[in-house]
């Protein structure tokens, strides 16, 4: 009852909230069949969790339903990005992780459980994940069928995450009344619109333990606490975020035309000075791409030649208006 309680008031407080997108027509309902769960669960389960990821697990004790979050290895280096969600109970997590590396994330947990009192339960073939986009005034949900509705803790523009049992149809999900609701069978629309944004996510745009948390905007999607206790990895990004900005950082990048047969990693160089590298390419969809890029100079340039392909850096809107500091710094590899 309980629950139901507290899924009742969520539920109103994002109908407040996401008025302002109540204009947008045609909401639409993507499957997230490349995002897979696992459930940390026990009375140690946000003590353990607090000492392994960026952000700060008291955020929950706040009132927040969701967190973004990534685990580092011991250089620093991202290795997994995450959506940690509140789950039925105070002791309950929800571990929202790219279905590629679902058991590499498994394995790290474990090697670091100890004697914790938690158990790490993997949810794939129980719940199932789609994104709602935009933030709508939402209606009612279904609650005899448990469904779960979160708000992207990262940007507004990539809506709400719901959680429900396999058994659920697309249309005992959600209802919202004066809406007609787009269902998608693939999760491509999507991957589009994160990249538009400039938005990485799994493995795919993150391969494990290459990019610093800076570097894929950790801390503009509010994934890192610069005010919490120590945790894995958090030396050299606390020393970066407090000593300068990072030069490189992941940005969308629109082409002239659809793309097809790039390789992914290729050369980002400035159309003016094409034999100097200013970053790699991360990933592409239709006529967008996600570029880990050198900001001032891809700003600067007129525009960016990407193997035979033409195409222009975008600053995204969501960035902060200035950097936090004058100078910049540069991560060195180790």
């Amino acid at each position: 009852m309980l629950h139901q309680v507290k899924k009742f008031l969520f539920t109103k407080s994002l109908q407040k909230q996401f008025s302002r997108y109540s204009h947008v027509e045609n909401p639409i309902l993507y499957p997230l069949e490349s995002r897979k769960l696992l459930n940390i669960a026990g009375k140690d389960a946000g003590v353990y969790l607090q000492g392994l990821i960026t952000n700060d697990m008291r955020h929950f004790e706040e009132g927040a339903s969701s967190i973004y979050a990534m685990f580092l290895n011991t250089k620093g280096r991202v290795l997994y990005d995450v959506l940690i969600h509140k789950w039925n109970t105070d002791d309950s997590f929800l571990l929202e992780c790219d279905k590629n590396v679902i058991s590499h994330i498994q394995k790290h947990l474990k090697m670091y459980k100890l004697k914790r009192l938690v158990e790490i339960t993997d949810l794939s073939n129980e719940y199932k994940i789609h994104a709602l986009v935009p933030n709508v005034n939402i209606g009612v949900v279904t609650p005899t069928h448990n469904v779960n509705i979160y708000k992207d803790p990262r940007l507004p523009e990539l809506g709400m995450r719901i959680i429900s049992p396999m058994s659920i149809t697309h249309s005992e999900l959600i209802k919202i009344p004066t809406k007609d609701i787009q269902i998608k069978n693939s999760e491509e629309g999507y991957k589009c619109l994160r990249y538009k944004l400039g938005v990485s996510e799994g493995s795919e745009d993150l391969p494990p333990g290459v990019t610093f948390p800076l570097e894929v905007n950790c801390d503009y999607l509010h994934g890192v606490s610069f005010h919490k206790g120590c945790y894995i990895g958090q030396e050299l990004t606390a020393r970066v975020h407090h000593t300068g900005v990072v030069r490189k950082r992941i940005m969308p990048i629109k082409f002239t035309q659809a793309v097809d047969g790039l390789d992914k990693d290729s050369t980002i160089n400035a159309s003016e000075n094409p034999k100097s590298t200013i970053g790699k390419l991360k990933g592409y969809i239709q006529n967008y791409g996600l570029g880990l890029i050198r900001v001032k100079e891809a700003l600067e340039a007129k525009s960016l030649v990407i193997g035979s392909y033409t195409a222009e850096v975008l600053k995204p809107t969501w960035w902060p208006m200035e950097a936090p500091k004058d100078k910049a710094t540069v991560v060195k590899a180790e």
